[in-house]
């Protein structure tokens, strides 16, 4: 019996099907591909990968599904393989991916999982692909993972406060795991657990809020996004690297490519545009402030602007009544997520960045436009 030692969610003892997907490329691939993107720019110690994430869901799927009453091994391996069709540096790339091969990396995902050797490896240990490929689209029981509730979300919100030691993120997984009920399939929660679930939707924004849209982790990916346009546009790239390359391919490539590796330096060498303007916005004319900041002496290439949005405005969470009886979602019964949500709908940021030298005036720039 072989244990796995995790720094999360402790020991996980994998079934001999899970053993035989963890040597798969597929899976093993996601060993070279950093859970939170650039966050390491910023937090040193967000360099965990994507590997270790998707074996913390497999866990955390594993014990929340047990409240069925009984196993449900495709499922756990939905948890462990969920992110197998993720690019270079995670998210990051879901826009280059939209952009230029108008896909997702969860239908890369399930297409990697139907097309690859992986397919034989779960049918021949009596699963089937089929059934996992449904969870991963949330269907059935898919919330187990997928859902507000859900695995994926339960370990990526205590590992990504645990690596980055921003507390926003901790969660009190004992007491959650305790307050949690599957209710026809999906989880939920009775109403003794409304506080509990109002702290995962909290935890959930305020690390939006102090990790994953950080200034600096948003310029990098800004960066990142124009050195990958510049490289496929020229012809010196071609599209379909996005979906087969690892963070170091993926820097090593665009390092050797002229029209990219300018950019890439930048983030190698943590020279960073710096921030100019970060602040909450009523919507904004971006084709006018491009052309208020170029008129203002910046050349295309010299600054980088970027309206960012958040998420998390539709979760929700069914809340039940002592006998099991469905009495409404969060969103009703909890005027604080009540409020969250409306606010998330609406809510915004305007980043522009540029050299630190010039910072200041393109600042000024931003200020008069967003005045007039």
């Amino acid at each position: 019996m072989m244990h796995i030692r995790d720094p999360v969610v402790g020991d996980i003892i994998p079934t001999n099907a899970e053993l035989a997907l963890l040597e798969d490329p597929s899976l093993q691939r996601l060993t070279q591909i950093r859970q939170l993107g650039f966050a390491y720019l910023v937090y040193p110690g967000a360099n965990g990968t994507r590997f270790e994430h998707s074996l913390g869901t497999m866990a955390l799927t594993r014990e929340i599904a047990s409240l069925i009453g009984e196993r449900d091994e495709e499922l756990e391996c939905a948890g462990l393989l969920h992110d197998i069709g993720h690019a270079a540096f995670s998210h990051t790339t879901d826009s280059l991916l939209k952009k230029y091969l108008k896909t997702t990396h969860e239908t890369i995902g399930e297409e990697r999982l139907m097309k690859s050797p992986l397919k034989d490896a779960i049918n021949d240990s009596g699963l089937s692909a089929k059934k996992i490929i449904k969870y991963f689209r949330g269907r059935g029981r898919g919330e187990i993972v997928t859902g507000a509730l859900g695995s994926d979300r339960l370990d990526y919100l205590i590992r990504d406060s645990r690596y980055t030691g921003v507390a926003y993120g901790l969660i009190d997984y004992q007491n959650i795991k305790s307050k949690i009920v599957i209710h026809k399939d999906v989880p939920a929660i009775y109403e003794s657990g409304i506080r509990t679930g109002e702290s995962i939707l909290l935890a959930r924004y305020f690390m939006f809020e102090s990790v994953y849209l950080h200034h600096a982790t948003r310029i990098a990916q800004g960066i990142y996004e124009e050195a990958v346009s510049r490289a496929i546009d020229s012809g010196n790239m071609r599209a379909g690297e996005l979906k087969e390359l690892t963070d170091w391919q993926m820097l090593s490539r665009l390092s050797s490519i002229k029209e990219s590796s300018g950019l890439i330096e930048r983030i190698t060498k943590r020279r960073l545009f710096k921030r100019a303007y970060y602040k909450d916005i009523n919507g904004v004319d971006i084709d006018g402030l491009t052309r208020a900041i170029e008129k203002s002496g910046f050349k295309e290439g010299e600054y980088l602007s970027m309206v960012v949005n958040y998420k998390g405005a539709d979760d929700n969470i069914n809340v039940l009544d002592r006998s099991g009886k469905m009495i409404g979602k969060l969103i009703e019964l909890s005027p604080l997520i009540n409020t969250l949500s409306k606010i998330l709908k609406e809510k915004q940021k305007l980043l522009v960045a540029c050299d630190k030298e010039r910072a200041g005036h393109l600042s000024s720039v931003v200020e008069k436009f967003m005045r007039e």
